[in-house]
C-alpha cells in the first residue's frame, strides 16, 4: 500500500477460496469490492446483492457483516481507520449516516491490482478546521483514557464544534468512538 494512503487505510484484506465469510466490526468503514461471482452481503439479517465487479461502502463500526455465495468468493475488503473513508467518499457520507446499516453502492470495475492508484485519485483534503485523523490516532492509542484537553488542543475548536464535526465524519461521538476502539483492541 502507498505510504500516503496508510494514514487513512488500515489494510487491504483479500477474501477468497471460501463460500462464506464474516467481516468483524473495526470501528471504521469498509469498502467491499467483488472481483468475481455474485454474492449476498448480510447486515443484521437483511440481505443485499453484490454483483460481479461491484463495490459497496459499509459502516463497520459496531456490527459484523456476513458474506455468502454459492461459489467461492473473491473479494477485497478495504478497512479504513476511523473517519478515513470520508476523505475518499465524502459525497456518500450524508447518505451513510442517515442509513448507517445499509451499504452504499459505488462504481464498478475497481481492480485489485490498481487499488493504490484508485484511492490516490479519490483522496480529497479535509475541509475541517482540524485534522480529525490526528484525533482518531490519539483515541486509537489511548482508548477511553483520552484527555479531553489534549483532544481540544489538537482540534483547536470549541468542544461543541468538535462534537458536531467528529460525529459528521465518523457517525459517532468521539467518546463513543474511544470506547469502541478500546473494546476492539482487547
Amino acid at each position: 500500500m502507498d505510504k500516503k494512503l496508510k494514514k487513512y487505510i488500515e489494510r487491504y484484506d483479500l477474501i477468497q477460496n471460501c463460500a462464506t465469510y464474516e467481516l468483524m466490526p473495526n470501528g471504521g468503514m469498509i469498502v467491499l469490492i467483488n472481483q468475481e461471482t455474485n454474492c449476498k452481503v448480510l447486515i443484521e439479517n437483511k440481505a443485499y446483492k453484490l454483483e460481479s465487479f461491484q463495490a459497496i461502502l459499509i459502516n463497520a463500526y459496531e456490527v459484523s457483516v456476513s458474506i455468502q455465495s454459492n461459489e467461492k468468493l473473491h473479494l477485497i475488503a478495504i478497512r479504513f481507520k476511523g473517519a478515513g473513508a470520508s476523505f475518499f467518499y465524502e459525497e456518500q457520507m450524508d447518505e451513510l449516516m442517515q442509513t448507517p446499516k445499509e451499504p452504499i453502492l459505488l462504481e464498478k470495475n475497481i481492480l485489485e491490482n490498481e487499488l493504490d492508484a484508485y484511492f490516490k485519485n479519490r483522496l480529497r483534503p479535509s475541509k475541517l478546521p482540524f485534522n480529525i485523523m490526528k484525533i482518531i490516532d490519539l483515541l486509537d492509542e489511548q482508548g477511553s483514557d483520552y484527555s479531553i484537553d489534549e483532544v481540544l488542543a489538537i482540534a483547536n475548536v470549541p468542544r461543541k464544534v468538535l462534537d458536531k464535526m467528529f460525529n459528521l465524519r465518523t457517525g459517532l461521538t468521539f467518546k463513543t468512538y474511544a470506547t469502541l476502539t478500546e473494546d476492539s483492541s482487547r
